[in-house]
């Protein structure tokens, strides 16, 4: 901390442009903008796992000012809003020169996805060899496994 890093693995991101101190802005918000501004951001968060999250979808501008974004589960919900949410409120509002944005985080976890997704070795050949019909017949070829 005395060294200026942060103990989350967030570093500060620093704006592109400054806008005018003591001035309300309420510039309207152009979803391409607001998409760009958020992989700025996202490409200076050093935590992989929040870059990750923040990366992984783009976010929706329900109306002017409220921005909307999807998370997989609760724990990168905690985390981004504990770590990040203030930091990204700032550089989206001195980028967007909007001060009235505010992000809602929600959880979507997709139980149908999570329960397909394949976990073994075994259930991993199976789900490409499905899409990819001639792993099997390379497999039984030349008599390999998975060890």
């Amino acid at each position: 901390m005395l060294r200026g890093e942060s103990q989350s693995g967030v570093s500060e991101p620093v704006p592109l442009s400054f806008g005018s101190k003591g001035a309300s802005k309420e510039q309207p918000i152009d979803q391409d903008q607001l998409i760009k501004a958020w992989r700025n951001f996202s490409d200076t968060v050093d935590a992989p796992q929040l870059k990750s999250a923040l990366s992984v979808r783009e976010p929706v501008l329900l109306d002017n000012s409220v921005v909307e974004y999807i998370l997989d589960n609760e724990v990168q919900n905690q985390r981004i809003i504990m770590d990040l949410k203030p930091k990204l409120l700032a550089y989206l509002s001195a980028i967007l020169h909007n001060d009235h944005i505010t992000i809602e985080f929600s959880v979507k976890e997709n139980l149908q996805e999570i329960m397909n997704k394949p976990y073994t070795d075994q259930e991993k050949f199976n789900a490409l060899s499905a899409k990819y019909p001639i792993l099997g017949m390379m497999k039984q070829r030349f008599g390999l496994d998975f060890e």
